[in-house]
């Protein structure tokens, strides 16, 4: 945005302009972007709205498109530029959703840990317990054939299904 085109917009829009800059987004927490996340986007929708009902009010006066799209371009640049912030601040809430969603993970791990008794803790748990040592004992699968003997008889009933098909 250009400084000039800031003053299309209201004091109040002026500061919710220059709140989207990144010096003021880092500055804030996960909610307060999305807060302004929220207000930011009910700016945009205000003159979308507004710019698609003036463009269909000049279609219906004029009759038909042409011309209609010189008659308010002041509304559709303020759309633009809310569309442009609300890119920066989407961009933001998403950086500071993964680093809270990143702090919560390691809170978790760190409790979890401390609650098991892990051999990596610092408060000497105990390491000889079969769930932390690492247990060899693999899990079943499940769906698959597993023996040699089951491996083959699916592969000939597949191939006897495939016969009775190529047959008809």
């Amino acid at each position: 945005m250009k400084p000039t085109e800031l003053r299309l917009f209201t004091k109040g829009e002026q500061s919710l302009l220059v709140s989207t800059r990144k010096k003021h987004l880092d500055e804030m927490s996960e909610d307060e972007i999305d807060e302004l996340f929220t207000r930011v986007r009910r700016a945009r929708n205000k003159y979308m709205k507004l710019y698609r009902r003036q463009s269909a009010a000049l279609v219906t006066e004029k009759e038909s498109r042409a011309g209609t799209d010189t008659s308010n371009q002041r509304t559709r640049r303020k759309a633009e530029i809310f569309e442009d912030a609300l890119a920066v601040v989407a961009r933001a809430l998403a950086t500071a959703a993964r680093a809270t969603s990143r702090q919560l993970k390691e809170e978790r791990l760190a409790l979890a840990a401390e609650a098991k008794g892990s051999p990596w803790s610092d408060d000497g748990g105990d390491a000889t317990d079969a769930s932390s040592t690492g247990s060899t004992r693999k899990k079943p699968t499940r769906g698959r054939a597993t023996s040699k003997s089951r491996q083959a008889s699916r592969k000939s009933s597949g191939a006897r299904n495939q016969a009775k098909r190529d047959a008809r």
